[in-house]
């Protein structure tokens, strides 16, 4: 794995509505396989949040979109949903629940919704590059 770029300012959110039918608990553990070093908390009483100022909290996805080979399905995503230092995109919650990194276009290809992932850096462009160029020389 490339080292991920530095970043002066970092931020991580991860959002996702929580419906009456699904374990508070199990919905945390979903968030744990894909986002790690993140802390949770639960606002407005069903929305589960979680945060972390730490870039390598995304290296689970790092390394699954290269083993499942959507790279470029995330870059797309990142690139369109670019504005100004942020940008996000949607993971499958079931698949999370699962340990496993899905990209989803939109909420609906979840039945119960996805996790939105918000990312914001000063050098946004270069966390892009560093999650999505498919082959990088150690």
């Amino acid at each position: 794995m490339k080292k991920p770029p530095q970043c002066s300012f970092f931020r991580l959110i991860v959002q996702t509505r929580i419906h009456p039918t699904e374990s508070l608990d199990k919905l945390k553990d979903a968030l744990r396989n894909v986002i790690q070093h993140s802390t949770m908390n639960i606002e407005k009483q069903t929305l589960l949040v979680g945060r972390s100022e730490r870039i390598d909290s995304l290296v689970t996805i790092y390394e699954q979109v290269r083993a499942r080979q959507s790279v470029s399905v995330l870059r797309r995503m990142l690139m369109n949903n670019m504005d100004g230092s942020t940008t996000s995109f949607l993971l499958n919650k079931q698949a999370a629940a699962a340990g496993a990194v899905a990209l989803a276009d939109t909420e609906r290809e979840s039945p119960l919704g996805a996790f939105r992932v918000h990312i914001q850096c000063d050098a946004i462009q270069q966390v892009i590059d560093w999650l999505t160029y498919a082959i990088h020389k150690e």
